[in-house]
């Protein structure tokens, strides 16, 4: 879907550090839901194939990074281990995560904002007015 490639954060620090995040912060998920999740994240730019989720998955498993916790059928439902938490220095600070979520997004988004379509730019806009207007002005 890129052209180009992943984008830039997916680049540095690999899909499977993004589904290590993903699951983090929601889990238990399937592939199919970790590619969906990607794709709202990134605002639709990007949804990773079949073909690039389910052996990233089946690394972060050999590795002992996540788990299946649960089968439904056909379905593997996977969360983080402690060793994937502790992997991605998780503590009990999510502001800090939500941060750098926040932090990688507006890299990702700096780094293609001439991709963005005129809505986006607007709607990216009002999101930064109110930024400001939050931290009063600064």
């Amino acid at each position: 879907m890129w052209g180009e490639g992943p984008p830039i954060f997916v680049r540095r620090r690999g899909l499977r550090y993004v589904i290590l995040r993903i699951l983090a912060s929601r889990s238990p998920l399937t592939g199919a839901q970790i590619a969906e999740e990607i794709e709202r994240m990134t605002w639709g730019f990007w949804r990773p194939s079949p073909g690039s989720i389910y052996p990233a998955l089946a690394q972060l498993e050999a590795e002992g990074l996540i788990r299946v916790a649960k089968v439904d059928g056909p379905k593997k439902f996977y969360e983080l281990t402690d060793e994937g938490r502790r992997y991605l220095g998780i503590g009990s600070d999510y502001i800090k995560e939500a941060v750098l979520a926040f932090e990688n997004l507006y890299s990702f988004l700096l780094e293609n904002w001439d991709k963005l379509d005129a809505e986006s730019k607007r709607i990216l806009g009002e999101i930064a007015e109110g930024l400001l207007k939050t931290l009063g002005g600064r």
